[in-house]
């Protein structure tokens, strides 16, 4: 279970604790002020609750009736639980007007409803403390904003503690319903602030200053090859943050430079926006392209990924056309119980299927994820060209390498790129095809370590191995 919804299910134990406590103290004292604080408390059961299903719900990856994932439930529900809010303590201000009208101040009890109000306000402090101590260390914003919203409440408490205070000491039962109101303005307020934040994320207002989106346009403007960004869109839904981007790129640009572009504007994504889980979806359209098949081709994707119960994600996409051919790249996750073999032979069928649908796709370029792969940082440095002697030379270096590692079966198609002025290595290694996805992917992770400590190549910038199984028909 996610360390959020189990914090979630304490925050439920402590409210609902908190609504005891609170209850008998209203039922005891009659006091309007202890009303106001209670009744918050009471519907807190029903938010919190709702609370943790959205965020079970807001957890599950992207299908075809949610292609953007199910991050907005969470906003749904504040902004539920805002509209009930005031609602409810309109009415309770309506009370405590007409008892100020009546002059029907009564406080019974008040040593009891004292004593109670003290147990309540300590819980209060005590687990709003802790909850945010353990968002600010998981890093954890929706736990730091459940332990700010108990502590809201701790503080109101105060107020109630203050009226009983009155009532014990001096006999001043007039304030009661004045406290009332107070708390119940208080909370009206704080309840249209989330109503607000739930609305601006279900209509997609942009969260991003217009200053920072120019600045990214023009880092992406003064990359090679690109000539201009023709559109960029941002939306965001709770901690994700997805961009859409239409580049206008230099006529016949390799497939390299196109995937170097589209990684590079990734990491900047990612940097500039460093709160968020950036997704972009990028297309690249040179200078005399027609109309493209990219919406197309991005809706066929997620239609075909919801018919592979084995595929949990795909992401990462680029789509780019030289000429009057299409040119697809993307990473697919895929259940990490699944040996490299099944793993090859789901992507083939999603590679297949999707060609058939799309016959102007020249390639699709795939690449197997059991699970997110760190990012490598990346240097700046230029790539100088490699003499065929050389080539060989890292080759047979490669070689070595790869014999030293006794699951790798063979390997083929060893291939130095340049692009961007850096240098790219790409290799072909061949497993058995009943090895564990996940236990590929470590191999993998291993062999890129050990090609990067022992190969001498000037400024490498980056290793892509594709691993295939032995006798690999695909």
């Amino acid at each position: 279970m996610n360390t959020i919804v189990k914090f979630g299910f304490l925050a439920l134990i402590i409210i609902l604790i908190q609504s005891s406590i609170k209850l008998i103290g209203v039922l005891i004292t009659g006091s309007l002020s202890f009303l106001s604080e209670t009744v918050d408390t009471l519907t807190d059961i029903f938010f919190v609750s709702l609370t943790i299903f959205a965020l079970y719900q807001s957890q599950k990856p992207p299908d075809f009736e949610h292609m953007y994932g199910h991050s907005k439930i969470d906003s749904v529900g504040a902004m539920i639980q805002g509209i009930i809010l005031i609602n409810i303590y309109v009415l309770l201000i309506v009370n405590a007007i007409n008892s100020i009208i009546s002059q029907s101040y009564e406080v019974v009890n008040a040593d009891i409803g004292f004593f109670l109000i003290l147990i309540s306000f300590g819980i209060n402090l005590a687990f709003s403390r802790y909850l945010i101590f353990q968002g600010k260390k998981k890093e954890s914003l929706a736990l730091r904003v459940q332990g700010l919203n108990l502590f809201q409440d701790a503080m109101r408490a105060v107020i109630v503690i203050i009226n009983f205070f009155l009532v014990l000491f001096f006999d001043l039962k007039i304030f009661d319903t004045y406290f009332s109101i107070a708390l119940s303005i208080w909370i009206i307020f704080s309840a249209f602030k989330l109503s607000r934040e739930g609305v601006k994320n279900l209509i997609d207002v942009n969260p991003i200053d217009m200053q920072i989106l120019e600045s990214m346009k023009s880092e992406i403007n003064e990359l090679e090859h690109v000539i201009s960004v023709e559109d960029l869109k941002v939306r965001a839904s709770n901690k994700n943050l997805f961009l859409e981007l239409s580049l206008l790129v230099e006529d016949h640009i390799s497939i390299v430079h196109a995937n170097e572009i589209s990684k590079f504007v990734r990491e900047l994504g990612r940097s500039y926006f460093p709160i968020y889980n950036v997704e972009a979806i990028i297309e690249m359209n040179p200078l005399s392209s027609e109309a493209s098949l990219s919406d197309t081709i991005i809706n066929l994707l997620y239609t075909i990924k919801s018919e592979f119960s084995e595929i949990s994600d795909v992401k990462d996409l680029n789509i780019f056309r030289i000429e009057q051919d299409y040119y697809v790249s993307l990473s697919i996750v895929v259940d990490e119980n699944l040996t490299l073999a099944e793993a090859h032979n789901v992507c083939h069928k999603f590679e297949t299927l999707l060609k058939e649908q799309v016959p102007r796709i020249s390639r699709i370029i795939t690449h197997i994820e059991a699970k997110p792969l760190n990012q490598i940082p990346r240097s700046e440095l230029i790539c100088t060209s490699l003499e065929p002697e050389a080539l060989t030379h890292i080759k047979e270096e490669i070689g070595k390498i790869l014999k030293t590692i006794p699951e790798v079966k063979d390997y083929h198609k060893i291939e130095v790129w340049n692009a961007l002025g850096s240098c790219i290595l790409e290799l072909h290694v061949l497993f058995d095809g009943n090895l564990n996805i996940s236990k590929v992917h470590d191999l993998i992770s291993d062999i890129e370590q050990k090609l990067k400590k022992n190969l001498f190549l000037e400024n490498l910038k980056e290793i892509i191995i594709h691993s295939e199984p032995v006798n690999n028909e695909y």
